[in-house]
C-alpha cells in the first residue's frame, strides 16, 4: 500500500517543500539580522528581542488560536465514534489503517452555514478532521462516494504530515505565490491519494463542491471541461496561482487522470 501512495506524491510537492525550506531559513536568517540590527541601534540587548518575535511569538500566537478553535469544536460540533455516526467512523478508520497511521484522527461533523468542504487539523495531542454536515448530508442522500473521497483527502492530509511540515516552512510559506504553490501542490497529492482510497468514482467528491449537494449528479463533466478550457486566460490563471487549491477544474482533470493511472498499478 505504501508503495503505491509514495507514487501518487505530486513531484511539485517535493520540490517545493525543498524550496520552501531553502527560503524560510534565509527569510528566518534575514529576519534576526534585521531584528538584532534594530535592537543593536536602540541600544537593547538583542538576545531576548529575536527570541519573542521571530521565534515565540508565531509559535505561541498559533498554539493559543488553534487551542481557541479546538475549544469550540468539542463544545459546537458531534464527535463521530463507534457509537456516533458510526458509518463515518468505520470509514475513517478503514482509511486510516490503510494508510498505516498510527490511530484514527479524531472525526467530528460541524454546521458551517451551508459549507460543502472538510479540513483537517493538528493539536498537542493528535490529528483532527472536521467535516461539514452539508457534506455529510450528502451521503446519507446520495450516497457514500463524495463523502468517502473527502474523508480520504483529509486522511491523505495527515499521512503527508502537510500540518506538521507547515508549522516547520512556517516563514517560507508567507512568501506571495511559492507559499500557495506548494500548497496547491499539496491539494493535488491528496487528491491523489483519495482517488486511489476511493472504491467507486472519486471525482464525485469535487463535483460536490463545484455545483453542491442536489445538483452535483446533473454535471455533465465533458461538457463543464469544455467550457472551462475555452474561459483559461490570463485571470483564471492569475486567480489560481494566488489560490491554496487548484481550481476545480483542474482538479477534476487531474483525479480523472490518476484514476486510468490506478487502474494499472
Amino acid at each position: 500500500m505504501n508503495k503505491n501512495i509514495d507514487k501518487l506524491v505530486s513531484t511539485k510537492e517535493k520540490v517545493l517543500f525543498f524550496i520552501v525550506c531553502c527560503l524560510s531559513l534565509v527569510t528566518l536568517f534575514l529576519q534576526v539580522l534585521l531584528t538584532a540590527y534594530y535592537a543593536t541601534m536602540m541600544k537593547i540587548d538583542p538576545t531576548p528581542v529575536v527570541s519573542m518575535t521571530i521565534l515565540l511569538w508565531p509559535l505561541v500566537s498559533g498554539l493559543i488560536l488553534n487551542g481557541i478553535f479546538i475549544g469550540y469544536l468539542g463544545q459546537n460540533s458531534v464527535r463521530v465514534s463507534r457509537v456516533q455516526f458510526a458509518d463515518i467512523y468505520e470509514i475513517a478508520e478503514d482509511y486510516s489503517k490503510k494508510l498505516d497511521l498510527k490511530k484514527t484522527p479524531k472525526v467530528y461533523i460541524m454546521q458551517h452555514g451551508g459549507v460543502l468542504n472538510a479540513f483537517a487539523t493538528r493539536f498537542l495531542y493528535g490529528d483532527i478532521v472536521v467535516i461539514f454536515s452539508d457534506i455529510l448530508e450528502l451521503a446519507y442522500a446520495q450516497g457514500e462516494d463524495a463523502v468517502r473521497f473527502i474523508i480520504a483527502h483529509e486522511l491523505a492530509h495527515v499521512n503527508r504530515k502537510h500540518m506538521s511540515k507547515s508549522l516547520i516552512v512556517f516563514w517560507g510559506l508567507i512568501i506571495p505565490f511559492i507559499g500557495s504553490a506548494y500548497s496547491r501542490a499539496c491539494e493535488t497529492t491528496c487528491d491523489n491519494i483519495a482517488a486511489y482510497l476511493s472504491d467507486k468514482n472519486p471525482v464525485n467528491g469535487l463535483l460536490v463542491l463545484l455545483a453542491g449537494k442536489k445538483l452535483y449528479s446533473k454535471v455533465k463533466i465533458d461538457i463543464f471541461l469544455q467550457e472551462a478550457e475555452k474561459e483559461k486566460g490570463f485571470w483564471s490563471w492569475l486567480s489560481e496561482i494566488r489560490s491554496s487549491h487548484p481550481n476545480l477544474s483542474t482538479r477534476i482533470r487531474n483525479v480523472s487522470k490518476t484514476k486510468k493511472i490506478i487502474s494499472v498499478m
